[in-house]
């Protein structure tokens, strides 16, 4: 009978000793669980039940926009401070005394001033022409396309050529061509898509970061 009843007290124990360690287990789990959850970005609260933010996360966020505005997306083709025609302005060619749209940004510069590619990509043209002018356009992917006229290449530039954001491809040409009365200048045209639109929406950032 009394070894009955010291069998019943290790069986009793045993039980209350597996529910404390059930109870132990499932309040890690929760613990783990809210911690975790937390680290997400979710409001904490303090010892006096005061929302807090997590300072670290906040730094994150902030380094991640300061990396993301550091660098202008895309390049100015060339160093200026103005340009010399706008875009989409009425344009009386003095060389072929003909009146259009000018679907183009013309830039002012010296002869053999330097030009760059405004964004990653792929050279698609590289023409040679003394009436219309040397060219060369660049495809940027998702539609987007420059060219670049009245310039020189620069050596072994080739069709097919990847070049990198600010990458040198040309230098501005010597006046000629249907351009030739506007003097030297860099004749710089965007299109989106097939369309023409003002180079201008991509460069302002660009020269904001000058």
């Amino acid at each position: 009978m009394k070894e009955e009843k010291t069998n019943a007290k290790k069986k009793s124990l045993y039980y209350a000793l597996l529910a404390v360690g059930v109870l132990l287990l499932a309040a890690a789990t929760v613990l783990t669980v809210y911690f975790v959850s937390n680290d997400t970005g979710r409001p904490v609260l303090d010892a006096d039940g005061d929302t807090t933010i997590d300072d670290d996360d906040e730094d994150d966020g902030q380094n991640e926009d300061d990396a993301t505005l550091g660098e202008a997306a895309y390049a100015a083709p060339i160093d200026y401070e103005e340009f010399a025609r706008a875009y989409d302005t009425v344009y009386v060619n003095a060389t072929t005394d003909f009146i259009y749209r000018h679907k183009a940004v013309d830039f002012a510069a010296e002869e053999g001033a330097p030009v760059y590619a405004m964004a990653d990509g792929v050279v698609l043209t590289v023409s040679l022409s003394e009436e219309l002018g040397n060219l060369i356009s660049i495809d940027h992917g998702d539609g987007l396309v420059t060219i670049y006229r009245f310039v020189e290449p620069v050596s072994g530039l080739e069709e097919g050529d990847a070049v990198t954001r600010g990458q040198q491809i040309a230098a501005v040409a010597a006046a000629y061509g249907t351009e030739a009365a506007d003097g030297t200048h860099l004749h710089f045209e965007v299109e989106q898509d097939g369309v023409s639109v003002d180079p201008m929406e991509y460069l302002e950032p660009a020269s904001d970061e000058k």
